[in-house]
């Protein structure tokens, strides 16, 4: 299943990259990234680190069960990329030629400042977040773009997704001082 916020390049699915007018679309009605039905009344939201400290998820929300597939589905979320792209999702053609397409929103998918201080570093940790339906606030930017979801500060339940093993090793030498001081 391709995910209903994916950009697309010359009709095949470009995996990682959100496309721009799917992404507004998705957060204006509150629609799941992956199957584009209307969220209910709980959903969840993908979140890194980062997006704790700037108070927002930039993904559009998702189903449980969408998030379940996306867990397993998503090599970011299940594990098996350990890095960023080294580059932008899809700054040109895909075979590594200008795109000369042009009715095509490559342009629109140029690398963000974000994707470019990320570009080959190492995967980040993800948590779901479980929201309910009246949690759902958008955060705007100075043009009143939807940038994100707002995290509240009183999410319905956390849930670990990717825990990179940096985090787990120290999560295990966590708990065995706390057993030494038991």
């Amino acid at each position: 299943m391709v995910p209903y916020v994916s950009f697309e390049h010359n009709g095949l699915p470009v995996f990682g990259g959100l496309d721009p007018g799917k992404r507004a679309r998705a957060f204006e009605f509150g629609l799941c990234q992956i199957c584009e039905g209307p969220l209910g009344r709980w959903f969840y939201v993908l979140v890194r680190p980062m997006d704790v400290s700037v108070g927002h998820a930039p993904e559009p929300g998702l189903h449980p069960p969408c998030l379940m597939y996306s867990e397993l589905a998503c090599p970011m979320l299940n594990g098996t990329s350990a890095t960023y792209r080294p580059g932008g999702v899809i700054a040109q053609h895909p075979a590594g030629r200008p795109c000369d397409d042009p009715a095509c929103s490559c342009p629109a998918t140029a690398p963000t400042a974000e994707s470019q201080v990320r570009a080959g570093r190492k995967a980040d940790d993800w948590d779901a977040w479980m929201l309910s339906a009246d949690q759902y606030e958008l955060r705007r930017d100075a043009h009143s773009t939807a940038v994100g979801i707002q995290l509240p500060s009183d999410p319905k339940r956390i849930r670990r997704v990717r825990i990179s093993p940096e985090r787990e090793r120290g999560l295990a030498l966590i708990t065995a001082l706390l057993e030494l001081g038991a």
